[in-house]
């Protein structure tokens, strides 16, 4: 998600020569703001926190970037109207996060972590004959980043500029003008954070599936596993292979869609999980209740499979950044067990022809679908 502000604040000292009189409260005033700033080649700048009381937050600013291709922000003018470069020297990064954290007070172990790019400080002043002063305009460019397990994720954009105006020897107005741009940029992103932590999806702590696993309404196309409903041979419609050496062929699988939405600063991600058989690349030869059977344990071994699946959904611990990745590994290992599964299964009764390897697999497969997995974990833990 991409935002952007654009902030104008004005600052500017009413001056004129013309004026001869001046109360002592101003006259203590300006000589407070002389500050002795001396103009050698370059004016180098400092950002420095204004004491202001840090605000408790679970967050941190590990880094700026400076990404400007040019050091120097601009010139600014001395008393003798010369003009000198000014920056930070290399300083800005070190210096923009020190301001940046010392307007939080961070939580013990904060969650979030924070970068911050600097795209453009750019100064100009202009000399103004009137009034004897100089008018100066800097403008603000920067973008904030999440930092998390893999490259920094884009939050928000700031834009901002800010006009003053100085007499030739109060330099600081410069200085307190860019301070002025940062706590603006820090407000800005602090206030934008605390409305984006219940619907923006890149900040979000937790995540919770819902997992659906419902009996479907087969159709001729596809039929879905119930244990209520037993395969019967027209659920075979394809021509059998009459060069194949078996006597009958299943296809069945597993799969799962949905989609995630944020609901309360979660992240809730819906998983229909499907267990079918296609007809249509199915076929029997000798249709036989024995080779029906056979076929019926291959459909639940690809249901056992989907059940393991579930338990090992319900029981992952997800994280913001890699859940996706991480329910994509836990589908991907389902199916390799599945057709490990039908491999092991096929191998051991011979497809079907060891009539007392058949029947130790029916037992074996009715244990598993009331939820007893002890002799089928041996079986694949010696594979």
């Amino acid at each position: 998600m991409n935002s952007q502000v654009i902030l104008e604040v004005s600052i500017s000292l009413l001056y004129s020569p013309m004026t001869r009189i001046l109360s002592s409260a101003y006259l203590s005033l300006l000589l407070f703001l002389c500050t002795g700033h001396s103009f050698g080649q370059d004016v180098i700048l400092k950002l420095k926190s204004d004491g202001n009381t840090p605000q408790t937050r679970d967050y941190t600013f590990k880094q700026v970037i400076d990404s400007r291709a040019q050091k120097s922000i601009g010139q600014i003018y001395d008393p003798q109207r010369n003009k000198h470069p000014a920056s930070f020297a290399d300083n800005l990064p070190q210096e923009v996060l020190a301001f940046y954290n010392a307007r939080i007070n961070s939580t013990k172990n904060p969650y979030y972590k924070f970068l911050v790019k600097v795209y453009k400080l750019d100064l100009k002043e202009i000399y103004h004959p009137d009034f004897k002063g100089y008018r100066g305009d800097i403008q603000l460019s920067l973008g904030f980043f999440l930092i998390g397990e893999n490259e920094p994720v884009h939050l928000v954009d700031f834009t901002s500029k800010v006009q003053y105006g100085r007499p030739g020897t109060q330099m600081h107005y410069v200085e307190s003008s860019i301070h002025k741009l940062f706590e603006s940029s820090w407000e800005y992103f602090d206030s934008w954070l605390s409305t984006q932590y219940l619907t923006n999806r890149s900040l979000v702590k937790k995540v919770r599936l819902n997992i659906n696993d419902p009996i479907r309404e087969s159709s001729k196309d596809t039929v879905f596993y119930d244990p209520e409903r037993p395969l019967t041979w027209a659920d075979f419609t394809e021509t059998p292979n009459p060069t194949s050496s078996f006597n009958a062929t299943i296809f069945s699988s597993i799969s799962i869609e949905g989609n995630a939405n944020i609901e309360n600063g979660e992240i809730v991600q819906v998983i229909s999980v499907k267990v079918y058989m296609l007809p249509e690349q199915s076929w029997v030869k000798d249709a036989s209740e024995y080779a029906n059977n056979h076929e019926q344990r291959h459909f639940d071994l690809t249901r056992i499979a989907a059940n393991r699946m579930i338990i090992r959904l319900e029981n992952v611990e997800l994280e913001p950044f890699l859940f996706e990745a991480t329910l994509n590994d836990i589908y991907l290992d389902a199916y390799r067990e599945m057709n490990r599964l039908q491999e092991l299964y096929d191998s051991q009764t011979r497809n079907g022809m060891n009539s007392e390897k058949q029947a130790d697999w029916n037992q074996i497969i009715r244990k598993a679908l009331a939820g007893d997995m002890e002799t089928l974990d041996k079986f694949l833990d010696r594979e």
